[in-house]
């Protein structure tokens, strides 16, 4: 037979044409008159994959086959049709001009079935494969399965096509200006014989390899090297190698072969064997409410009655609400859910005991949280009137006022102030419009004071603004915290307001931080760099104290020791991404607020994670002297709060509220006390909505005081 007699021609050099992102791909002659439909499928190799990517095909990667199809009017196969536009259903019997084969062994090929789609659409359904020239080629898609040629395939006989033994799909019309069999062609589909190798860290010192080898290629196993120094080797269907003993503060480039008689293919890995330093105790949880999407934003939330909550915001349009005051001990519990929109859920921020989830594309949810495990939401708030799909990007409050930022362009996309006098219902009363940057939009905002810092992500760096009237926001000329190809994401301040920490995302001079002293905010200089890995990306941060806080995508949670501001120290990181590669997955935020200490990691992919510290936020006020520190949390408050001070001897310690008229209006504390730190939580129940002034004396003398929000 003329096809079989071209076959035996057919040698496969197992290493010389592998990719190790896909097929070797050779049509004979090229350009054939065949041509990859322009559209629906552009992407795919020359318009052809596995069949995983055309209809989720079930053969195992190693298991795919060299094939080699051909074209010919002169060879019929008698193919399986399936329905474009009915679930790919099987419409019966129909005809390909030409033959697909198994090339495992080119002495003795092994003619397959194949299959291809038609719909009623087309003004001759004639169950032939014969695609037009138009841009979809009619949909005509050709598929060849694992499965031994009969006529008719009849196994596939009331099948659809999604989940049967599909090896190939090929996306393809008639070329421009050509015509159907108009000459012998052919397609020789190779797999690469070692493919889909990657390293992944599963603790300090250990990595895992992994790996497909295609099962037609006669190996005998798969070596990991780290220069010449073999670490470990495993039959090529096993599939995985576990290395240990590896330096895990140095970043391996790793070599993987795919050995038989000689090295059939090589194909690089690399992986830091670290996944956790400085970290005592972690656990996780995904909730599962994502369907496959991700997560964004967390925040945390300390009911009156002392339960420590985290509010993780769900990119599918909700808010998980999970209880972490057993965590890290054990995994945290998702105790309620409340969809909030059907749309883009970013960010989250908490008043008292209302949060406020912001959207991409809808108005902000305020949810109350007044019975935590039965969150409700109460109202939203149209940020962008009037705009289709407005929304935020960020939400931030301070100074009793809630702050968004970003949403549609065409709006305004810079600042939006509301009041929340009112927690369900604020009110607009300011706004600022950064009309002079090229794009006038702000990807994230913080207040420090009465300065505001406004993240230009694409170009210009950071706006420096005066805030301190929120009705009347005015920018700083030639403040800006700006350097060459800024793409500045986010920043956050450390507590005494002299630095600033600036996060770059899409910038195009590294996606790392940069440090800003604005001892002089009318003059801030760039004075330092951090950089984790000058390949990752960078993502939220805040600080606590003496410590810096970043949630790095795909490296993780990452703590620096700030008490040299301008020459951070790491002394924390957990790798909450285990997957290898790099990019915008991973850590999303690291929430560092909780009384408790622990830090609230969010992780677009796994969830939830739990985390304490070898050397962890001090949460104790220093001593109580020149620089007397009264710490109150949280703050708004609905009920409970807990004021925090430590004492340089002992006294008999009083704690009073005043209200905006400078009356004592409750005693909340009164008894004698040691030297030391001090945590009392203190009962504001009683008293009605209001800012008020908590005044500490010891012994008689005013030592401290403190604003003290309590909400309704």
């Amino acid at each position: 037979m003329r096809v079989v007699a071209l076959l035996l021609g057919l040698t496969l050099a197992a290493g010389a044409a592998a990719q190790s992102d896909g097929l070797s791909v050779t049509w004979r002659p090229a350009p054939p008159w065949l041509a990859p439909v322009d559209a629906n499928r552009p992407y795919y190799r020359g318009a052809v994959d596995y069949g995983t990517g055309f209809v989720f095909g079930s053969v195992p990667g190693r298991e795919i086959p060299p094939v080699w199809i051909v074209f010919a009017d002169t060879v019929e196969t008698r193919a399986r049709v399936f329905d474009d536009r009915r679930g790919l259903e099987d419409r019966g019997e129909g005809t390909f001009l030409g033959a697909a084969y198994d090339m495992t062994d080119p002495d003795q090929p092994r003619r397959l079935n194949v299959g291809f789609l038609e719909n009623d659409a087309r003004a001759t359904p004639d169950r032939r494969w014969n695609p037009d020239g138009s841009p979809t080629g009619a949909r005509e898609y050709l598929f060849v399965f694992d499965s031994d040629y009969v006529p008719g395939a009849p196994q596939y006989q009331d099948e659809t096509l999604y989940g049967l033994d599909v090896l190939y799909g090929l996306a393809l019309r008639q070329a421009d200006g050509r015509t159907l069999y108009e000459a012998a062609l052919d397609v020789r589909l190779v797999p690469p014989p070692l493919r889909d190798v990657s390293a992944t860290a599963l603790d300090n010192g250990v990595a895992e390899v992994v790996w497909t080898a295609a099962s037609y290629v006669q190996a005998q196993r798969v070596e990991v090297r780290d220069g010449a120094t073999l670490l470990g080797a495993a039959a090529p269907e096993v599939g995985r190698v576990v290395l240990d003993g590896l330096d895990p503060d140095r970043r391996l480039s790793l070599t993987v072969d795919l050995v038989g008689d000689a090295v059939l293919a090589s194909l690089p890995a690399t992986v830091r064997p670290r996944v956790s330093l400085g970290v005592a105790a972690a656990s996780s949880l995904d909730p599962g409410r994502a369907g496959g999407s991700t997560y964004a934003d967390v925040w945390g939330y300390t009911a009156p009655d002392g339960t420590e909550y985290a509010l993780l915001a769900v990119r599918a349009g909700g808010l998980s609400v999970l209880d972490v005051s057993a965590a890290p001990a054990a995994p945290p519990v998702e105790v309620a859910f409340v969809a909030t929109a059907a749309a883009d859920a970013k960010d989250v921020k908490v008043y008292g005991h209302h949060a406020y989830v912001v959207h991409e594309t809808a108005p902000v949810a305020i949810v109350d949280l007044s019975a935590p495990r039965q969150p409700v939401v109460v109202g939203t708030l149209d940020v962008q009137p009037g705009v289709a799909q407005g929304g935020g990007h960020n939400v931030v409050i301070a100074r009793d006022h809630l702050w968004v930022v970003g949403g549609r362009t065409q709006a305004n996309a810079g600042v939006r102030v509301y009041s929340l006098a009112d927690p369900t219902a604020p009110s607009l009363v300011g706004t600022f419009r950064p009309d002079h940057l090229a794009v006038p939009y702000y990807h994230d905002f913080e207040v420090r004071g009465g300065i505001g810092y406004g993240a230009a992500i694409y170009g210009g760096g950071v706006d420096v603004l005066d805030v301190s009237d929120p009705s009347a926001i005015t920018r700083l000329a030639g403040a800006s915290l700006d350097y060459p190809g800024a793409g500045a994401h986010n920043t956050c301040t450390t507590e005494d307001g002299r630095t600033v920490y600036v996060g770059d995302e899409i910038g195009t001079s590294g996606h790392w931080m940069r440090i800003f002293d604005v001892s002089d905010v009318q003059d801030p200089e760039l004075v330092g760099e951090i950089i984790v890995d000058r390949a990752a990306t960078v993502h939220n941060c805040y600080v606590r104290g003496a410590r810096l806080y970043v949630a790095h995508y795909t490296e993780g949670l990452r703590v620096f020791d700030i008490t040299a501001p301008h020459a951070p120290v790491e002394v924390a990181l957990l790798d909450t991404y285990r997957q290898p590669g790099l990019g915008t997955r991973g850590a999303w935020t690291a929430y560092p607020y909780l009384d408790s200490g622990k830090v609230l990691v969010s992780d677009m992919q796994t969830g939830l994670w739990v985390v304490t510290l070898t050397q962890p936020t001090p949460t104790e006020p220093p001593p109580m002297g020149a620089a007397a520190v009264l710490a109150v949390s949280p703050n708004p408050t609905t009920g409970g709060v807990r004021m925090a001070y430590t004492l340089a001897e002992d006294a008999q310690v009083r704690i009073a509220l005043v209200d905006l008229l400078g009356r004592e209006v409750a005693v909340v504390h009164d008894q004698a006390e040691r030297a030391g730190p001090h945590r009392p939580i203190v009962d504001v129940r009683g008293l009605p909505s209001g800012r008020y002034l908590a005044v500490l004396t010891a012994d008689g003398e005013p030592l401290a005081t403190a604003a003290v929000t309590v909400v309704r």
